[in-house]
């Protein structure tokens, strides 16, 4: 349970490092007059690139056996896609067809992103054992 606690501490931290990336790259894209959905594909992009080689290096390093790192790297890219397309629909409904603020749609398409991406990367991307 430690080890299992240490690692969802550090996907955390690096959670943070790419929101962090991903909001920077969105804010100003967004104050340039960039649209909304491809603003977030940029961002989205510079915070993946970002979660890849932190979460390779330092949260899932030990964990990641038995599996190349072109493997890894296809799953990731698979995973990302998916919740990068998941989260621009999300986005896209609560802003233009809701009418949300965008900072507020863009914080639960962030969320929700965040909960399907940590149990892909431990599950199949890394292939952590329970």
């Amino acid at each position: 349970m430690t080890k299992r606690l240490a690692t969802l501490f550090k996907f955390g931290v690096v959670g943070i490092a790419n929101t962090a990336v991903d909001a920077v790259v969105f804010a100003i894209l967004a104050v340039v007059g960039v649209p909304v959905l491809i603003a977030q594909v940029i961002s989205y992009s510079c915070g993946v690139a970002n979660s890849y080689w932190m979460n390779g290096r330092w949260t899932f390093q030990d964990t990641a056996r038995g599996s190349s790192d072109r493997a890894k790297l296809i799953r990731f890219l698979i995973t990302n896609l998916v919740v990068l397309g998941l989260s621009a629909l999300i986005l896209m409904t609560l802003h233009d067809m809701l009418g949300w603020s965008l900072v507020m749609s863009k914080i639960l398409a962030t969320l929700m992103g965040m909960v399907l991406n940590y149990m892909a990367s431990r599950y199949w991307v890394f292939r952590i054992a329970t």
